[in-house]
């Protein structure tokens, strides 16, 4: 049977059968996905922008929106709950209205306050942030922090960490957007930008938030044996990251190369000179998987920056998304992979696993005692998927111990370079 007709076979199957029925070949899966929710492909519903968060009481919040051109309702952002550490998920998420691409986080740790901090829609549009009082059950306050939809100033994102900085005994939230200038040209006219607060202020008050000025993308920044030359070059989707020396917090950038072959797995790096209140170009960066989303968290008693990317290992294919890495570094510009979590076992030819199969847009936390574990939320396209960018799932894992998988690689390194 040819590709194209087992997926149309495979679509038809799912469209007809219950949910669980249609998970089964999920489970069949070695990969050790949780499936939280599945839509059927011929639906043209795809599920986008996942986001993960562990509360004080142990219970698990993950978020996500829906895209696609069978997604004709208001835009909103799904949250399910697991109770018991993964194993299960809700099944009747709660709906946020008016948000999209956004993040879960917290403040306080220790409390049920939830915010969700993303755009109003698909943009260009508005900056907004929602907020629960009660561990993300409901979800009654929302502002509007900055711009309009579709204007001079309106802007988009995706589910990037929200960071969190403490200096001088003063708490300071950051987090990265991008404004999209007009004619809204993907992704040239995007500029880098941030908003950020006084973490202990009341952060549904949109006096309390600034904005740095935003930065165009400029093409000088390119090395000149960079051939060939690209038009459509542009960054988007930034981290914000405290700098090793705990004083300089920087902007790193998914950067678009998808016309040019032979570089998918670069980034750009800003620096924010927070007392002019702008971002400075630093540097572009080798960085595995940085062609597409990633998410730089870092770790909190060893101080090394941890991703989980999407490493292109086909120079031929820069939108290769069906292998997930664990990339680490000590300095945050130089960027090794270590292990591979997760890597397409359908039997798909090369060509077919790249087109129909994405572990992507990854939003993860640490997680246990001393941040040992890590726990992750996939935007899946995989088994029936019309595309690897069109997700039919959302699903969870939970890698235990990466810093011992970490140092196996690094083990294992040492003795191939002897």
């Amino acid at each position: 049977m040819c590709t194209l007709t087992l997926l149309l076979h495979l679509n038809l199957i799912t469209l007809l059968l219950p949910h669980t029925q249609a998970s089964r070949f999920l489970s069949e899966s070695i990969l050790g996905l949780t499936e939280l929710v599945w839509s059927p492909e011929p639906s043209n519903i795809f599920l986008g922008s996942p986001s993960i968060l562990r509360l004080p009481n142990g219970d698990l919040l993950a978020s996500s929106d829906r895209f696609g051109n069978g997604f004709k309702t208001q835009r909103n952002v799904s949250v399910y709950r697991s109770t018991n550490n993964g194993t299960t998920w809700s099944t009747q998420p709660t709906w946020v209205t008016d948000q999209y691409w956004s993040n879960l986080f917290q403040v306080d740790s220790s409390s049920n306050q939830v915010y969700l901090l993303g755009t109003a829609t698909d943009g260009p549009a508005p900056i907004q942030i929602s907020k629960s009082m009660d561990g993300g059950a409901t979800w009654n306050q929302t502002t509007t922090l900055f711009g309009s939809v579709k204007s001079n100033d309106s802007f988009e994102t995706g589910p990037t960490p929200s960071l969190i900085v403490t200096a001088n005994n003063k708490s300071t939230i950051y987090r990265a957007v991008e404004r999209m200038r007009p004619p809204f040209h993907w992704p040239s006219d995007y500029e880098a930008t941030c908003v950020y607060a006084d973490a202990t202020s009341d952060l549904l008050d949109k006096n309390n938030w600034k904005m740095a000025q935003p930065l165009p993308f400029n093409n000088s920044w390119i090395p000149h044996d960079w051939l060939p030359r690209l038009d459509d070059m542009g960054y988007l989707e930034g981290n914000m990251v405290e700098g090793p020396d705990h004083e300089n917090i920087y902007n790193i950038l998914r950067l678009n190369t998808r016309s040019c072959t032979v570089l998918g797995n670069k980034a750009v790096v800003l620096l924010f000179d927070q007392e002019h209140n702008r971002f400075e170009f630093d540097s572009i960066i080798d960085l595995p998987g940085g062609h597409s989303k990633f998410v730089i968290r870092r770790h909190p008693s060893t101080g090394m920056y941890v991703t989980l990317s999407n490493v292109n290992t086909i120079p031929t294919a820069t939108d290769q998304r069906n292998r997930l890495s664990l990339c680490t570094s000590t300095t945050m510009k130089d960027w090794t992979e270590r292990v591979v979590l997760l890597k397409d076992d359908t039997g798909f030819t090369v060509n077919d696993s790249i087109k129909y199969t994405g572990f992507h847009y990854v939003d993860w936390q640490f997680d246990g005692t001393d941040g040992t574990d890590i726990i992750m939320l996939v935007r899946t396209a995989y088994r029936g998927a019309v595309s690897y960018h069109n997700s039919n799932r959302l699903t969870y894992k939970r890698i235990s111990n990466w810093q011992k998988l970490v140092q196996k690689a690094v083990e294992v390194d040492s003795r191939e370079d002897l």
